[in-house]
């Protein structure tokens, strides 16, 4: 009983971090207002986590863990390439909507700073990741040849990453959400045939 308590405490913990890193970035987050967020005395968040540079980490290692798990979930890679980064770029971006874990940790990733192996090497694995499946919808001739993969990635990084940001619009297809929209029609804009680029979004989870 008293270890499940200690494990929900460290949980609420995290998340009041994530707020604040969130919000705020590594260097104008408090200790004492995260503490004060779930009713705890600093002293005894630091039971928990003995620093705010701890902290830190444990959402950084939350974001790679979180990433193992999208990239599990992708399934069969073997599907044309777009409906695999479809799926990839839809999966990072749901999560980061819906996960401020996730959030917080790109903000510190942007803030630098903090950082740690495992988080480097995620992040690497993320634009890789994409850039080959880029590659490959490139060889398919369902992607332009006329943009370098690694430059495909910082786009669509950059419409998941700020996609929780984003001000909501009323989408064109009622049978997509917003995101899914946005993702769509970025889609088309990459595609040298944009029927095959809608054939990739029917095949996308």
């Amino acid at each position: 009983m008293i270890q499940e308590r200690a494990r929900r405490t460290r949980e609420h913990v995290l998340d009041a971090a994530a707020e604040e890193f969130a919000r705020h970035g590594y260097a104008n987050t408090v200790l004492q207002t995260v503490a004060t967020r779930i009713g705890m005395t600093k002293g005894a968040l630091y039971a928990h986590f003995p620093s705010k540079e701890d902290l830190a980490h444990a959402l950084l290692q939350h974001f790679a863990d979180a990433w193992d798990d999208i990239r599990a979930a992708w399934g069969d890679l073997d599907r044309p390439a777009p409906a695999t980064l479809l799926a990839a770029a839809l999966s990072l971006a749901r999560r980061l909507e819906s996960d401020v874990r996730m959030r917080a940790a790109l903000r510190l990733f942007a803030d630098g700073g903090i950082a740690t192996d495992r988080g480097a090497r995620t992040l690497s694995e993320i634009r890789d990741c994409l850039a080959a499946l880029a590659r490959r919808g490139q060889e398919e001739g369902v992607i332009l040849a006329s943009y370098a993969p690694d430059r495909i990635v910082r786009l669509l990084l950059a419409v998941a990453w700020g996609a929780p940001y984003a001000p909501g619009a009323p989408a064109l297809d009622d049978r997509l959400s917003p995101l899914e929209e946005d993702w769509a029609m970025l889609l088309d804009l990459l595609s040298p045939h944009p029927q095959l680029a809608l054939h990739a979004r029917e095949d996308a989870p």
